[in-house]
């Protein structure tokens, strides 16, 4: 694997044949893969993506030419696109292809993944950053361009914003924590599918793709906890609060008959005629205000607005699409 820059001296594969089988990504693509930052290019190129892939013959017989190959991003002249790989395959002559890419390449890849069934493993508890995927089916040598990968997000973004517009009182957080939130998902591709849906359902199946006990999947964990002797003052408005998200979340808000749906606990200190901590679990909705189901959707930011108040906690749900960078907040779903 090459890393993602030119290096004075490094030998850098030619793959600018007509018949190399060379990979692109589109500027839009990128710009969408962000960090819990703001988003850029240069914040893609920074990491390898790795590629699925599979020539397809004209009996249908299917053939892994590419299985998890780290491309990353040179200056080089060899690489048109500026996406390299090493050692360089070429296209058949006759046939279809299909490529399945995951980034960033250090995100964990079930052993049994395919071109046809790219199973991911996600623990929030790991690691907390964006993952992204992309899909494409072709035909040989692809009309003479570059494989042209499209990302798209895998994750939801989640943030806890606290507002106490009271201003007889001042409020500190002093703890806050989430429980019962599915820490470890799989997502696997519809192959069967021309078209499969990459962005949106993180599942835990059984069988083949099982690879967690399932009495481990739905366990409370403190996946952010804060704690302070001091307290963070609560702002009078929501818009004051720290912009950064809390955390990424790899599968829906639903859970099953019998299991707690997630929830945040907060201890909040408040000063009135006495100090006294107030301790709180607020579990999140499952359904919006016309009581439809409620999921978290890849590629979606929520933002959960906590009002406190001396004698209770309000929340509301905002949401807003996480590549509309621009956007003002909207959508309001509880």
């Amino acid at each position: 694997m090459l890393v993602a820059c030119s290096k004075q001296g490094e030998a850098v594969p030619e793959i600018e044949a007509p018949m190399a089988i060379s990979f692109g990504v589109s500027d839009a693509a990128s710009r969408a893969a962000t960090l819990i930052g703001g988003a850029d290019v240069e914040a893609f190129r920074a990491e390898p993506f790795s590629v699925y892939g599979d020539w397809i013959d004209q009996n249908g017989t299917r053939r892994e030419v590419f299985r998890d190959v780290k491309v990353s991003y040179t200056t080089s002249k060899n690489a048109p696109t500026g996406w390299i790989y090493d050692p360089v395959k070429y296209w058949q002559m006759q046939g279809s292809y299909e490529f399945r890419a995951y980034w960033p390449a250090s995100s964990v890849v079930l052993g049994t993944a395919t071109a046809q069934t790219l199973a991911l493993e996600y623990n929030m508890l790991q690691r907390n950053d964006d993952m992204m995927v992309a899909y494409i089916h072709c035909p040989t040598k692809n009309g003479g361009k570059h494989v042209g990968l499209n990302f798209h997000h895998t994750m939801a973004a989640v943030a806890v914003k606290l507002q106490a517009p009271d201003t007889n009182f001042e409020y500190r957080l002093k703890n806050m924590f989430f429980t019962s939130l599915n820490y470890i998902g799989a997502l696997p591709y519809n192959s069967t599918s021309t078209t499969p849906d990459v962005t949106r359902e993180w599942v835990f199946a059984e069988g083949a793709r099982s690879y967690v006990d399932s009495k481990d999947i739905m366990a409370s964990e403190r996946l952010r906890e804060w704690k302070s002797t001091e307290g963070r003052l609560i702002p009078t408005s929501a818009d004051d609060y720290p912009t950064e998200f809390d955390l990424f979340l790899p599968q829906s808000l639903k859970v099953g008959a019998g299991i707690a749906p997630p929830s945040i606990t907060l201890t909040v200190e408040v000063t009135w005629t006495t100090v006294d901590d107030i301790t709180m679990t607020i579990a999140l909705p499952t359904t919006d205000s016309k009581g439809n189901e409620m999921v978290w959707q890849a590629g979606k930011k929520y933002i959960y607005v906590i009002t406190v108040q001396p004698d209770e906690f309000d929340i509301e749900v905002r949401t807003t699409e996480w590549d509309d960078v621009d956007a003002v907040v909207g959508d309001i779903i509880f």
